[in-house]
């Protein structure tokens, strides 16, 4: 970088700060979240999360409810009746989460109706 000229008039290093003052001004601006505009990697980020959050919803509910059902089978002694009702029931309870995850409105979407 250069030295400013010392001999240089008022005016002169006026509009150099301020050129300076925009050119800050402009880079700070850029830099507050939610800025930039979304790119493909963060709509492929965000895509892949709810993925992974419906898989492990709809997993989740049928090993819990096989779960529950074999240690009642065993408690019980009610042998494979106990692990398919509550295997039922927790696959039925993780369709509903992915189901309601699916059906939430995105953050682009105003969540209201369509006007046709």
């Amino acid at each position: 970088m250069s030295e400013p000229d010392p001999n240089a008039s008022d005016s002169e290093l006026r509009a150099r700060l301020g050129s300076l003052k925009s050119a800050i001004k402009r880079a700070e601006e850029n830099e507050k979240p939610g800025a930039s505009p979304v790119g493909e990697d963060k709509a492929l980020a965000g895509a892949m999360s709810s993925g992974f959050r419906a898989a492990t919803d709809l997993a989740g509910g049928v090993i819990a409810g096989a779960l529950i059902g074999y240690l009642g089978d065993r408690w019980l002694g009610t042998s494979p009746f106990l692990l398919i009702a509550f295997m039922v029931i927790g696959t039925i309870a993780g369709f509903r989460s992915v189901y309601r995850l699916g059906s939430r409105p995105t953050s682009g979407s105003n969540g209201g109706p369509k006007a046709n």
